[in-house]
């Protein structure tokens, strides 16, 4: 398994691991925090502020937006009961994703057909 890994790098990260000293990693966890060390850094928190105030936008569609955030509240230490989440979720569509879901109602002809 290890070599399968080792065969996806390229570039930087191949030249990183080479440079590693000889048998200087025994575990996949030796491996994983030797190379998430210099090459992946989150330090954002998401919080619930975040969550609440992460809307849809304009061009991304419903999908990505519920995937988008989705992977943000699995990030979230706080915690969101589900049907909280859900209710966020649908609350933060656009305007006229929640009228065709019927979420909210239309104002105007022209948010029906947009």
């Amino acid at each position: 398994m290890a070599r399968l890994f080792i065969g996806t790098l390229k570039g930087v990260v191949f030249d990183w691991f080479r440079s590693l000293p000889a048998n200087s990693i025994k575990t996949w966890l030796d491996l994983k925090n030797r190379f998430l060390s210099p090459f992946y850094e989150d330090d954002t928190e998401v919080t619930m502020d975040k969550l609440l105030s992460t809307l849809q936008k304009g061009g991304e569609s419903v999908r990505d937006y519920i995937e988008r955030f989705r992977n943000l509240s699995l990030m979230c230490p706080a915690g969101m009961p589900l049907p909280m989440l859900l209710q966020t979720c649908r609350n933060n569509f656009l305007n006229k994703v929640k009228v065709c879901i019927r979420a909210v109602k239309a104002h105007t002809w022209k948010e029906l057909v947009e």
